[in-house]
C-alpha cells in the first residue's frame, strides 16, 4: 500500500509538473537532466518538491522495475557497440566528409534507458550528451547503431543547420525541420553504404521506420534529390542546399 502510494503520487506529479515540458526545449529541463545525470539530486534546478517525489519513487522503481530494465539496457548496449565499433573506422571518415567538420576529440556521453522520449531518443550538445531508448522497437540490429552515429550526429550538423536556416530567410519559419531530415538522410545513407560494401542490405531508419512519410512527406523528394549528389560527390553541400530550397518553392 505504501509503495503504491508512493507510485500513484509521483505519476500524478509527473503528469501535472513534467510531462507538458518537452525534454529539449522546456523551461529548465536541460539542467533537472543534467542534476540527474549527475546523480545530484540537491541541484536547485530540481527543486525540493521534484526531489520528494523522486526519493519515494526510486526504491519502487529499483525493487519492481529496474533488474529487467537493467538486463535490457545492458543487452542493448553490449549489441549495439559491437555493430558500432565495427562500422566506425568506415563511418565516421564519411560523416566527416558529409557535414565538413572534424569528428570528436574527447568521448561523448550516452545513456541508455528504457523510456527516453516519444521519438526514442535526443540530444543535448553542451555538452555533448544522448539518450537513447532501449525499449524503442525501432531501434533495434542495425538501426541501433544508426542511432547512435545520428544522435551524435546533432553535434556534427550545426554548421549545415546554420547553413539551411540563413538560406531559406524568411521561409525559415515554415521549415524549422528541414536540416533535421537532411541530418536523418545524410547519417542513414552513410551507414548504409559502409554495411552495403560488407554485403549487408540496409534501409535508413527514417525510411524504415516510416518516419520521413508520417512527419516530413513533403521534404522527402527534395532532399532524396538534392542531397542525393552531393552523398556522390557530384555537387557541394551549398549546392544541396539551394536544389532543396528552390525544389519546395516550386
Amino acid at each position: 500500500t505504501e509503495e503504491r502510494t508512493a507510485w500513484d503520487h509521483a505519476i500524478e506529479y509527473y503528469d501535472r509538473q513534467i510531462a507538458p515540458h518537452d525534454l529539449l526545449f522546456g523551461d529548465g529541463m536541460m539542467a533537472v537532466n543534467a542534476a540527474l545525470m549527475a546523480g545530484d539530486l540537491t541541484r536547485a534546478a530540481v527543486g525540493p518538491e521534484l526531489r520528494a517525489v523522486l526519493e519515494s519513487a526510486a526504491p519502487v522503481y529499483r525493487r519492481h522495475f529496474w533488474p529487467a530494465h537493467d538486463r535490457i539496457n545492458q543487452t542493448w548496449i553490449t549489441e549495439t557497440s559491437e555493430r558500432v565499433r565495427t562500422i566506425a573506422p568506415d563511418t565516421v571518415p564519411r560523416l566527416e566528409k558529409l557535414y565538413g567538420v572534424t569528428w570528436f576529440s574527447t568521448p561523448v556521453r550516452i545513456d541508455v534507458v528504457w523510456v527516453g522520449n516519444r521519438q526514442g531518443a535526443y540530444t543535448t550538445d553542451e555538452p555533448p550528451h544522448a539518450t537513447i531508448s532501449s525499449g524503442d522497437p525501432d531501434n533495434k540490429a542495425w538501426t541501433g547503431a544508426e542511432i547512435v552515429f545520428h544522435e551524435v550526429s546533432h553535434v556534427l550538423v550545426l554548421p549545415l543547420q546554420r547553413a539551411i536556416h540563413s538560406a531559406l530567410g524568411a521561409a525559415a519559419n515554415n521549415h524549422r525541420q528541414l536540416w533535421h531530415v537532411v541530418q536523418f538522410y545524410l547519417t542513414g545513407v552513410a551507414v548504409q553504404h559502409v554495411l552495403a560494401a560488407r554485403g549487408i542490405t540496409y534501409e535508413p531508419y527514417m525510411f524504415s521506420s516510416g518516419l520521413v512519410d508520417r512527419a516530413w512527406g513533403r521534404y522527402r523528394k527534395p532532399v532524396e534529390e538534392s542531397w542525393r549528389p552531393y552523398v556522390d560527390g557530384k555537387i557541394t553541400q551549398l549546392q544541396a542546399i539551394e536544389a532543396t530550397i528552390a525544389a519546395l518553392t516550386r
